[in-house]
């Protein structure tokens, strides 16, 4: 089925907040704020491509910030005022949600707010299991796994949350290794920005930079 991907973007205090949206006003890819619209362009056009997601349309005010080429992509212009209420007022409250999260308030995304179309069911399973975990709190690979059906897993659950199309959204940067060390953080600025997002949260580290024991939960405890 052919996915036409808006993207929407607006500046919140001196960042760029960007996110695409299908027809339906769901999330299907978003990086994290940034100053440059450029760059974060580039990303989100990186992830649709990884999503096999050709077709996009991108507000015709930040038309000459495109001066890249994306081998697959289909491009073309849109006027966000010729979109209907309902788009822009959602695409608003998804892009203030995004940076509530940046800025380490307690946000919630629901799964009918997002698109995880195309996905493998794996990957739908540990993406939902993510946007279970809690503000303030840890969880790790191998418990994700777990629930999933083994430790086994926890390199392909790894695998999974490194390409998260909805970083923010879902919440990957709250997946630690199991002895509290952080583990890798794919998007822009990596572990240190995934220590300052857990840190805004109120998650604590000790002197050798792991997550404080405390803040670590098993998911199974949680009622989900």
């Amino acid at each position: 089925m052919k996915i036409i991907v808006y993207i929407y973007l607006e500046k919140r205090e001196d960042l760029w907040v960007s996110a695409g949206f299908t027809e339906q006003i769901k999330l299907v890819c978003s990086t994290l704020p940034s100053l440059n619209v450029k760059s974060t362009l580039q990303s989100l056009f990186s992830i649709l491509l990884s999503r096999k997601l050709s077709t996009v349309k991108i507000p015709f005010t930040i038309a000459n910030k495109v001066h890249f080429n994306f081998k697959g992509l289909i491009v073309s212009k849109y006027s966000p005022q010729m979109m209907n209420k309902d788009f822009i007022s959602t695409a608003r409250r998804i892009i203030d949600k995004l940076h509530s999260i940046w800025t380490g308030n307690k946000t919630f995304f629901s799964a009918m707010e997002i698109s995880l179309e195309g996905l493998s069911f794996f990957a739908k399973k540990v993406l939902y299991l993510t946007m279970k975990i809690p503000r303030g709190f840890v969880t790790t690979y191998g418990d994700i796994a777990e629930l999933l059906g083994g430790k086994k897993y926890s390199r392909a659950v790894a695998k999974v949350l490194s390409e998260n199309p909805v970083p923010l959204a879902v919440p990957c940067h709250r997946v630690v290794y199991f002895d509290g060390q952080l583990g890798g953080y794919s998007a822009e600025g990596g572990v240190r920005v995934k220590r300052q997002l857990l840190e805004k949260e109120g998650v604590r580290f000790t002197s050798s930079g792991k997550v404080c024991p405390k803040y670590i939960v098993r998911l199974d405890n949680l009622s989900l």
